[in-house]
């Protein structure tokens, strides 16, 4: 008997531990509840061994009392233990109920004289058990209230019934099976502790036993599932191990493949490892959405023969139309009209759609399998990742072609662009060079473009540029190249000609520039254009010093030079003149920075009684190496090669220092004028620089006079509205130098904020001419008309002064007062004035 209850004292201590970490673990709380049910079994044998060892009747009715107290208080756990297991209703309110009736009844049984179980009269009884071994019962009468007993027993009995009819109904039959048998095993129990309390027999209380076997058995349950879980993890692991080299493989192809040897190397690897019959990578055909026309195909792991096939009728247009599909077996049943999953035996298919930006299906990936799919679950995820890792390198495939579209192709005309020109230029001279042959280029440009753009609009100009870049791209072969070389310039491009050079270019320019005269219909809008062209023959014609491009645009500036619509041949004499200008910008970039060889003078602007009104600052240079250079030759190099910026920054700093100086010298300084040219004035920063220069030496701004030409502010109307409001915000006034020589109309003028008007030099040389008097005449009433002051620029005689003047002209400028004076000069003629 001992080790009876001892062997069920350990079981039910481990089953306890056991099943309650399990439970903890799983936060399956009904677990929980069974492990305290075994520890009350544990305290139950433990209970029944001492009383049936006890030889002194009180100790007996006082074991007898606390072996009951045990039984009351594991009421609760089997309701709460089995009732969550069944996931029946209400279990939490029926546990409550019964722990409520066990307090009572434990307290009943506690605190009474005697146990619930007996009465005054019991005594102990020897017998002898199923082990030989002595023990004792008490007998005697029960307690009145011993049959609240009972009646627990019995309910819990039909609520355990009723749990094993819920794991039944939930087609549970190990839960149902289990509790069934210890339902059955506990009335056993009960029955056998009713023989022995009788004397009927030689058996020991087991009570507690079918609660242990029941134990025992969720702890084998509890094995298993350990055993599938590690299983399962260890498979988990398995394929983890198995996608990590699967995607590790991938990456490596995403890091090392690109173009079409990406998308073989991909369908390789997922046909290898998925072990399909065919591999098949489909886009949707561009010509014709009904049909897939394949990328690449793999059929047991060889690549074959692209083909293309109709979508319908085909598990395809299941993927294309919906989403990814999969047929484990017998798909050719669901597609009769696939004739290839036929011929093939096809079993089981998988499909994954390829989607680009907007998630709209391109294309797809199809696995075919001649046997049915096993786990068609994780080849699924497979392709899921395959597909979104093809559809992410066809995006990047697709926007790299874009940018090399971007970056080789006009964006307006959607011919070559500059980088595309200078790449195509120098791979022909690279081939003329070597077949000893001659190419040709020629590099149109608009005449009067920014008038277009001007009145009409730059859309109106950017469709004009369209229709010229369309014309011209019907011209373009192998054997002829155009594009557009920015702005309203076009190249055609030759790689090979043969003929007498000042014929063929003639002949082409007879053909080309008659593109360019044609007509060009623009909405309701009529425009005529005209053009300008250089042409260089290469290699004969090139020297070190000059390439391609730059002999072209020499060719073409003398073209413009000869009064425009007309064209020039590149000749080796305009080389001198490229090497002259380039050694001019670099020896005037170092007078700016390193010398005293700049400097400004001062030309008047009087009255006509010659009382000084103002001046206007020039730039000369005395060259150490070349003594005096004109601004007619350093302006236009300045000009040509970008050094008119720094030059520019440097006559306003020298102006503005002079200025200061006079200031503090105490002098009542007139406006001085400084010409700015169109490139300045189109470059912001010089705008700032200007304003900040000004500040920086404290100067009144309202002594400060920007000269600028028609041609300077005609590029861009709203954006020269806004820089000279700036400025006259500020103070500064603004002239408008050599009035009439551009293609201005009156009402853009009127448009533009300016203080002054200066007729140009050729009006004033003309005076003699009768229209031109009118002419004057009609231009300086506009001055007035405007509000403006009026200058006459370059009056040399007495003669031009008192016509001028007869028309109302107040203000002049010219070798007739003054020629320009150098600084200590233009100080001795202001302090005059001051005087």
């Amino acid at each position: 008997m001992t080790a009876f209850y001892s062997v069920l004292v350990a079981i039910n201590v481990l089953c306890a531990a056991l099943i309650l970490a399990y439970g903890i673990q799983r936060k399956r709380y009904q677990f929980v509840s069974l492990a305290a049910l075994n520890g009350f079994s544990a305290l139950f044998n433990w209970l029944s061994f001492s009383l049936l060892s006890a030889t002194d009747i009180s100790q007996a009715l006082e074991l007898s009392r606390w072996h009951l107290a045990v039984i009351i208080a594991a009421y609760p756990f089997y309701i709460h233990t089995f009732g969550t297991w069944s996931k029946l209703k209400h279990t939490n309110k029926i546990t409550i109920a019964f722990i409520i009736f066990s307090i009572g009844l434990l307290a009943v049984n506690l605190l009474a004289d005697y146990p619930l179980r007996y009465g005054r009269d019991a005594v102990l009884v020897e017998y002898t058990t199923i082990f030989n071994d002595t023990a004792r019962v008490l007998v005697g009468e029960t307690n009145a209230l011993f049959p609240l007993i009972h009646f627990s027993y019995s309910v819990i009995t039909i609520f355990l019934c009723f749990c094993v009819y819920r794991f039944y109904k939930e087609k549970r039959s190990l839960e149902s099976g289990s509790l069934l048998v210890t339902i059955l095993f506990q009335i056993f129990a009960a029955y056998a502790g009713f023989r022995i309390d009788s004397q009927q027999s030689s058996l020991v209380y087991l009570g507690a036993v079918p609660i242990s076997m029941l134990s025992l058995a969720t702890l084998v349950v509890i094995s298993q599932a350990f055993r599938k879980t590690t299983s399962a993890l260890e498979k988990e692991v398995g394929e983890r191990s198995e996608f990590d080299r699967l995607f590790a493989a991938l990456a490596k192809i995403s890091n090392e493949g690109s173009g079409d040897q990406f998308f073989t190397d991909v369908m390789a690897l997922l046909a290898k490892y998925c072990k399909a019959d065919f591999a098949i990578l489909g886009l949707i055909d561009k010509e014709d959405a009904k049909y897939i026309q394949t990328k690449c195909v793999f059929h047991q792991g060889v690549s074959i023969a692209n083909f293309r096939y109709a979508r319908r009728g085909t598990p395809c247009e299941q993927v294309i139309s919906h989403d990814a599909c999969v047929y484990p077996s017998k798909v050719w049943e669901h597609f009769p009209l696939d004739t290839m999953l036929k011929d093939e035996l096809i079993q089981g298919y998988l499909g994954y759609p390829i989607l680009d930006e907007q998630q709209q299906a391109v294309g797809l990936i199809a696995l075919l399998f001649r046997t049915p799919l096993t786990d068609s679950k994780k080849l699924k995820l497979i392709a899921d990742v395959f597909a979104t890792r093809i559809g992410a390198e066809m995006r990047r495939s697709q926007l790299e072609q874009q940018l090399t579209t971007m970056a080789f192709s006009d964006y307006l005309t959607g011919l070559p662009n500059r980088t595309s020109l200078l790449k195509q230029t120098n791979h022909y001279q690279i081939n003329a060079q070597h077949n000893n042959q001659d190419g040709l280029l020629m590099l149109f440009d608009i005449d009067h473009f920014g008038e277009i753009n001007r009145k009409f609009g730059t859309d109106i100009g950017d469709q004009t540029l369209k229709i010229i870049g369309e014309r011209l791209s019907h011209f373009a072969s192998s054997s002829c190249f155009v594009a557009r070389y920015g702005g309203d310039e076009f190249v055609v491009a030759f790689p090979t000609v043969k003929g007498e050079m000042h014929a063929l270019v003639r002949t082409q320019w007879t053909a080309l520039s008659a593109v360019f005269k044609r007509t060009c219909i623009v909405g309701n809008r009529k425009i005529n254009l005209s053009c300008s062209m250089g042409a260089i023959m290469f290699p004969s014609q090139l020297h070190e010093s000059v390439d391609i491009m730059g002999a072209a645009e020499h060719a073409l500036v003398k073209a413009k030079q000869s009064g425009r619509d007309s064209y020039c041949l590149f000749e080796p004499a305009m080389i001198d003149y490229i090497e002259y200008s380039r050694s001019i910008e670099q020896e005037l970039l170092q007078a700016i920075t390193h010398s005293n060889e700049l400097f400004m003078v001062y030309q008047p602007k009087v009255d006509r009684h010659n009382n000084l009104l103002g001046a206007e600052a020039l730039v000369r240079w005395t060259s150490a190496k070349r003594g005096f250079i004109s601004p007619a030759e350093f302006i236009p190099v300045a000009e040509e090669t970008g050094a008119i910026h720094k030059l520019g920054m440097w006559i306003t700093g020298d102006v503005c220092r002079q200025i200061r100086q006079w200031l503090d010298q105490g002098y009542e300084l007139v406006p001085i004028s400084i010409n700015i040219t169109s490139s300045q004035f189109d470059d912001p920063e010089f705008i700032n620089h200007l304003l900040a220069t000004i500040e920086s030496f404290d100067i009144p701004y309202h002594l400060v006079e920007l000269e600028l030409t028609e041609s300077g502010i005609l590029k861009d109307k709203s954006r020269a509205v806004e820089y000279l409001t700036m400025l006259r915000d500020k103070g500064v006034t603004i002239a408008l130098d050599d009035f009439g020589t551009g293609y201005s109309s009156l009402s853009y003028i009127s448009d533009l904020p300016f203080d002054t008007l200066k007729i140009d030099k050729s009006f004033i040389d003309k005076l003699d001419d009768d229209k031109n008097k009118e002419l004057v005449k009609s231009i300086i009433s506009i001055s007035k008309t405007l509000g403006v002051q009026f200058v006459a620029e370059g009056t040399e005689t007495e003669q031009q002064v008192e016509i001028i003047s007869s028309y109302g002209c107040q203000v002049f400028q010219g070798y007739f007062f003054s020629r320009p004076l150098p600084v200590d000069e233009f100080v001795e003629k202001l302090a005059r004035t001051n005087n």
